[in-house]
């Protein structure tokens, strides 16, 4: 099989049906040909059983009133030579008869023929030599002669019988093989419909759904294309199917990284403050239609200024995608981390107490602190740490706003009593209560 006949099943039955089609025609073309020298040879045949038939009638005529006039005076020399006369004409009739049996298969009415071929010949002796005939042997002739005429009309009907019969025959195997054929078409347009057309209106009307500007909508149509199997299917349709979905995967995953991009911080991989805003705005009101709580903390560089004037921006920007990845990993997969600007970042931990969030910018802390930045010894302490200011809602901020302002209040207060800590707005409010 070609590789497109595997590939595509129903090319290869409709070449079948096409090879079939036009073996069809050469059979019904060749069968017709054979069947109308066939017609015709029973055609004649019916046309000469006919013919003969109204000749054998014609001969009981002239039988008959050879019979009447010898019965009238069969002494009369006039009569006998006239009757001789019409005796030789059917003699020599009779020869004609019996070539059209022999010819068209009629062996009793030829042996017939050729008796009273005997027979007149018998007739003709007596009257030549005597001058005289019998009628009785001319009457014996005709009652035998109408007893083969019966055959012969028998004989008639069954050759136009025969005409009939082949007719029809013909008519029913060409007709059974137009059946045929057209069953075969109707099997093979139901067969292209159930998978061509029905599958690709389906298609259709899931295209028409896609909504090419919502990931969602892309994922749903690429999944509710693969449920159609293939074996289910024309190649055609599987092929449209196969790049259906790659160019559904292909869009999705362009828009993937389209958001990324779109999403992401360039240096720190993070996301950026645009999308974190988002975020940050749609938890808040979330928290406040469902009574829940969410922190949030923001969290700078100590001296930052001072490393990066000692060791120059690309060390710098090192030093940032490290601490991008320790935010990365000591967060949950619920957080959302963010780069706020410069050397600020900032953390949305939903649903999240102001201990629990304390609790893990603590520990994220404690691991900057220790980690081996290259150069750190430049810093004032010998180290690159953070300081980190953490505000909760509701009780710390009416709003998204006051989140912001807070935790970044607090985040100051970190920096100004000695850097290297985690303030939460809570804790400032009671410490400036206790001055």
């Amino acid at each position: 099989m070609a590789p497109n006949q595997a590939r595509y099943p129903e090319l290869a039955t409709i070449r079948a049906f096409i090879i079939s089609g036009f073996m069809f025609a050469l059979i019904l073309l060749g069968g017709s040909f054979w069947f109308i020298s066939y017609h015709q040879a029973l055609q004649e045949r019916a046309e000469d059983v006919q013919f003969l038939y109204k000749d054998m009638l014609d001969f009981r005529s002239d039988l008959t009133m050879i019979t009447e006039r010898l019965k009238a005076d069969n002494c009369s020399p006039a009569v006998v030579a006239e009757a001789a006369r019409n005796a030789r004409l059917l003699q020599f009739r009779t020869y004609s008869f019996l070539r059209r049996a022999e010819k068209n298969s009629l062996p009793g009415i030829a042996r017939w023929l050729a008796s009273q071929q005997v027979l007149l010949t018998r007739v003709l002796d007596e009257m030549e030599n005597s001058g005289n005939a019998s009628s009785d042997i001319i009457g014996v002739m005709t009652l035998q002669l109408d007893e083969v005429i019966l055959k012969t009309g028998v004989e008639l009907r069954h050759a136009h019988g025969d005409v009939s019969e082949a007719l029809q025959q013909f008519l029913l195997v060409a007709l059974s093989l137009l059946v045929l054929l057209s069953a075969g078409a109707v099997s093979i347009v139901a067969h292209t419909y159930r998978q061509t057309v029905v599958p690709l209106h389906q298609l259709a009307l899931k295209l028409r759904r896609l909504n090419k500007d919502l990931p969602e909508s892309i994922h749903d149509t690429v999944e509710d294309v693969r449920k159609y199997r293939p074996s289910e299917l024309s190649g055609d349709i599987s092929a449209i199917s196969e790049t259906i979905v790659t160019f559904c995967n292909d869009l999705e995953m362009k828009n993937k990284k389209l958001d990324e991009l779109f999403i992401k911080d360039e240096k720190t991989n993070l996301y950026n403050y645009r999308h974190f805003k988002e975020h940050l705005i749609v938890d808040v009101a979330r928290a406040r239609r469902y009574g829940d709580a969410v922190s949030l903390a923001m969290l700078d560089l100590d001296h930052f200024k001072t490393y990066n004037d000692a060791n120059g921006h690309i060390a710098g920007d090192q030093v940032l995608e490290r601490i991008a990845e320790i935010i990365l990993e000591e967060c949950r997969s619920t957080d959302i981390p963010a780069r706020f600007g410069g050397e600020e970042f900032a953390v949305l931990f939903p649903r999240t107490d102001s201990l629990t969030a304390h609790r893990i910018i603590d520990r994220l802390r404690a691991v900057v602190s220790a980690e081996p930045f290259n150069n750190r010894h430049v810093q004032p302490d010998g180290k690159l740490t953070i300081s980190a200011g953490i505000a909760t809602y509701p009780s710390d901020a009416r709003d998204w706003f006051d989140l912001v302002n807070n935790a970044d209040k607090a985040l100051y207060h970190a920096k100004t009593t000695g850097r290297n800590k985690v303030f939460n707005f809570q804790q400032l409010a009671a410490f400036s209560a206790a001055e």
